[in-house]
């Protein structure tokens, strides 16, 4: 088992151009991100760095490997990663993820 959590200071995040966009969200993702606005990606961004610290050897990975969706219940998922176990929260200026893997 390997545990990764990242904090995002909002704010660092809220200026960033397409091509930033297009590094972190997958085309999918990028959908929701219209739909939810930044806190999305602040979310989706953190939960990313999380899980490239939970796995190792991830040098050759990039953010567009994994997938971060939506249960019904509202709660994150990796998309083809079931191993891969994950929770983000927001408070005001911040957003934490955590990932879990088995």
């Amino acid at each position: 088992m390997s545990i990764g959590i990242d904090i995002v200071e909002n704010y660092r995040l809220k200026n960033k151009n397409q091509d930033f966009i297009d590094l972190i969200l997958t085309k999918k993702e990028q959908e929701e991100y219209k739909k939810r606005g930044f806190h999305y990606l602040y979310g989706r961004f953190a939960v990313k760095e999380a899980i490239m610290k939970a796995l190792p050897n991830t040098k050759n990975l990039n953010f567009l490997d994994f997938e971060i969706l939506t249960n019904n219940d509202g709660s994150p998922y990796v998309v083809n990663h079931s191993n891969i176990c994950i929770s983000i929260s927001h408070e005001k200026n911040y957003t934490v993820a955590i990932a879990i893997t088995n």
